[in-house]
């Protein structure tokens, strides 16, 4: 078992709890949110897809953004695939508890999945792969002809970013301790991206920058002064230079 998986593993007894009031202060909590109602808006007002469209959400967790979707009245086939066997334990409990019972969660990769869908998401997991590059280019052949690619990386051309990489190495070296297992969170620069997914005939609809500040302390402020740039932000070009994290929506050619 790999150490990301191990990671999750770790994660999924309390993971739904970012979604909850008592969390509202950790702005990368707060981005778990933000990006999640980011795309759930697009999803059910931007993308008009039909109900026999195939969703696969890949690093779907415990569940929480398939289940909000199919809440919202997303009737389209939804699949889940997570390395974390423990997430996915969670995810089909968490099923369990819903009203729904028409959602398949499977423990597995990319590799994995041998169907294609008119939408793959990926929200928050392409940073903690030991592959960046190949696991982006693994998504985009899951997409079907005319479907939409959605997922998020660290972005690589923020200052922010890349300050916080350092100040969290440093506060690792002063206390002599490794944080999340060893396992490093690694961005990834805009053009990059492309260079990966315009070659496999995808065009690139939309960038969405989000979470603006370090995220290494409980911060109420920072969690407002976040909440106020991405408002005033949102359509300048500063954003890709002040952000920690971009959402990539493409489409493949039909």
């Amino acid at each position: 078992m790999s150490e990301v998986s191990k990671l999750f593993n770790n994660r999924s007894k309390t993971y739904d709890e970012i979604y909850g009031a008592i969390n509202s202060k950790k702005l990368l909590y707060q981005e778990k949110r933000v990006r999640s109602a980011l795309v759930e808006e697009m999803i059910s007002n931007e993308l008009n897809l039909s109900d026999n469209h195939h969703i696969i959400d890949v690093g779907c967790g415990t569940g929480n953004f398939l289940l909000r979707i199919r809440k919202k009245g997303i009737k389209s086939p939804l699949l889940g695939v997570d390395i974390s066997p423990e997430m996915i334990d969670k995810a089909r409990s968490n099923l369990q508890d819903s009203a729904f019972k028409d959602v398949e969660f499977r423990t597995g990769s990319t590799a994995d999945i041998n169907t294609r869908a008119n939408l793959v998401l990926s929200l928050g997991v392409s940073g903690y792969s030991e592959n960046q590059n190949k696991f982006l280019e693994d998504l985009a052949d899951i997409v079907d002809q005319g479907g939409y690619l959605i997922f998020t990386t660290a972005n690589g051309d923020s200052i922010f970013r890349n300050l916080r990489r350092f100040l969290s190495k440093l506060h690792s070296l002063l206390k002599s301790k490794t944080k999340s297992r060893g396992v490093e969170f690694q961005s990834i620069k805009e053009k990059t991206v492309d260079s990966l997914i315009l070659t496999k005939k995808f065009s690139l609809e939309r960038r969405v920058y989000i979470t603006f500040g370090l995220g290494l302390f409980r911060s109420s402020f920072e969690c407002y002064v976040d909440r106020l740039l991405f408002r005033i932000l949102k359509n300048n070009f500063l954003s890709k230079f002040l952000s920690l994290t971009t959402i990539h929506v493409y489409r493949k050619a039909s």
